[in-house]
């Protein structure tokens, strides 16, 4: 009760801050934005011929259905991580400023490295992927970088709370591992997520900082 207290006058104090206001409506607009772009991304990246790419790493690995625990783990630390972010109004932006970086610059290595599904892919079930971002749609090729894992790698990087960050970390490696398993992803796929989940954040803080900047105004000449 005292932290959703303590939240809550936070959240209060923040939003004086007519910067603060306007970063979050316009970073809430472009989530909106990204949400209705990506069913149109994965739909057309499905659609085209897509090119295979050895793996000696799921060649090792027996393909297993991991579904249910990829989803456990993932929404249990994902929830966590919100409601972590959300007594930290400013951390909290950072990171949703972070987030739609990440998404645009998915989108954009899925259009520019068209790959083929992985040989012996199980095909991976999220209830709330496949209700919000597939729209129903089987999508196999949003692989070049696994969005699973870069989220997870995110907010980890991106959260204050040293402990929830080391559970974050271990949790974005197992589920990394668990989409090799599943065969849904190439082990470049997951390797390079954790590159990109830090590119965007340190983008975020940039821009943040920039923001906040004041402006300079040159001197006038005689």
């Amino acid at each position: 009760m005292l932290m959703i207290s303590s939240a809550l006058a936070a959240w209060r104090s923040a939003l004086q801050g007519k910067s603060f206001k306007i970063k979050l409506i316009v970073t809430t607009i472009l989530l909106l934005i990204c949400a209705w772009l990506a069913p149109i991304v994965f739909q057309y990246a499905e659609q085209r011929q897509g090119v295979p790419i050895p793996d000696f790493i799921l060649e090792w690995l027996t393909a297993t259905d991991l579904s249910l625990v990829i989803f456990i783990v993932m929404d249990a630390l994902l929830i966590a991580s919100v409601a972590a972010l959300l007594t930290k109004p400013d951390h909290f932006l950072i990171v949703l400023q972070a987030y739609v970086i990440l998404t645009v610059v998915r989108f954009m290595t899925i259009l520019l490295v068209p790959l083929d599904a992985p040989s012996g892919l199980i095909l991976l079930h999220d209830p709330i992927t496949d209700r919000f971002f597939y729209k129903g749609a089987v999508i196999t090729k949003d692989l070049f970088f696994s969005g699973h894992t870069s989220i997870l790698m995110l907010m980890a990087f991106g959260l204050p709370f040293r402990t929830l960050k080391v559970f974050l970390f271990a949790g974005g490696a197992l589920v990394g591992v668990m989409l090799l398993v599943q065969h849904a992803h190439y082990t470049v796929d997951v390797l390079a997520a954790p590159l990109f989940a830090w590119l965007a954040l340190v983008a975020s803080r940039r821009i943040h900082q920039a923001a906040d900047s004041p402006v300079t105004e040159r001197p006038e000449q005689a």
